[in-house]
């Protein structure tokens, strides 16, 4: 039962860090605020490991899997949901990530060796669903096909990190240690790009508080990694990453008291939602 409730605390964290961060863009632009959000994460975990009497093994090969995770998230896969949001909006981007649970299952029954049971993939079916319920806007067709190309790219990315990391914990037991790592990755990779293509933003009376937001979203994002990793050292694919990947339904009712109530609740929304707590259940009858 301890990886279902990790995988739902970390799911409501990363939910909390979307919120916002949506609140920062008021006044700092994303890239930017991304760039905070993940130093503030990668800082905050490495406190942690030098506050706890934990052995920290840096130089053991293992450890650049755990590097070479955050090279791919959120770095490409970032640019991938950006340039999906730009040529087909938010939504479409939105449902077509969503398959990341389930390339995750698939990756790992061939690459984990691990089994999921039937009801661990009606579950993630149920969560997806919902997920696409929340998603979509019913918006006309004005993309390509193949522009779906970079959603499915981040959804594939989203998959191969939680199987990476899987990989990473059943050959070390440091999953802290592998959070911070792949977050200093992130940071570093952010900080060199954002070196390179952009000048320091211009402080309006804005600015600051769209700092505070960021780091906030930091913050969030330092205790989604802890659960996160900590889940996926303890349990199998099937079980963490379609729980971890249920965020977008947290964001509902988080939105309506940080965003001033921008998102109505309607028949779709509770549908929705109805149908993910079904595939939480489906997920976690096995550990009840």
């Amino acid at each position: 039962m301890l990886p279902v409730l990790l995988s739902l605390l970390s799911a409501v964290c990363f939910a909390f860090g979307n919120v916002v961060m949506q609140r920062g863009l008021s006044g700092l632009d994303h890239f930017t605020g991304l760039l905070v959000n993940l130093t503030i994460n990668a800082g905050l975990l490495w406190l942690y490991l030098a506050a706890s009497s934990a052995p920290i093994e840096l130089w053991v090969p293992v450890n650049l899997v755990f590097a070479g995770v955050g090279l791919l998230v959120p770095g490409v896969s970032r640019l991938c949901v950006i340039h999906g949001i730009e040529r087909m909006g938010a939504s479409v981007t939105s449902t077509a990530t969503s398959a990341a649970p389930l390339f995750a299952i698939v990756f790992a029954l061939f690459f984990l060796n691990e089994r999921p049971t039937p009801t661990n993939l009606v579950g993630a079916l149920l969560i997806v669903g919902g997920i696409v319920l929340i998603s979509w806007r019913g918006e006309h067709r004005s993309w390509r096909v193949w522009d779906l190309g970079f959603p499915l790219t981040a959804a594939f990315l989203f998959a191969l990190r939680d199987n990476l990391v899987r990989f990473g914990l059943l050959l070390t037991r440091s999953p802290v240690l592998a959070a911070a790592i792949a977050s200093t990755s992130s940071a570093l990779t952010f900080g060199a790009a954002y070196a390179a293509r952009r000048a320091l933003p211009r402080w309006t009376p804005s600015t600051g508080s769209g700092l505070l937001w960021f780091a906030s979203s930091g913050v969030a994002n330092f205790f989604a990694y802890v659960f996160m990793y900590t889940a996926l050292g303890l349990d199998r694919i099937s079980i963490v990453s379609p729980l971890v990947n249920s965020f977008p339904v947290f964001v509902l009712p988080l939105a309506y008291f940080l965003l001033r109530g921008i998102e109505q609740v309607t028949a779709r929304t509770v549908g929705a939602t109805v149908s993910v707590v079904l595939g939480v259940l489906l997920i976690s009858w096995e550990k009840l």
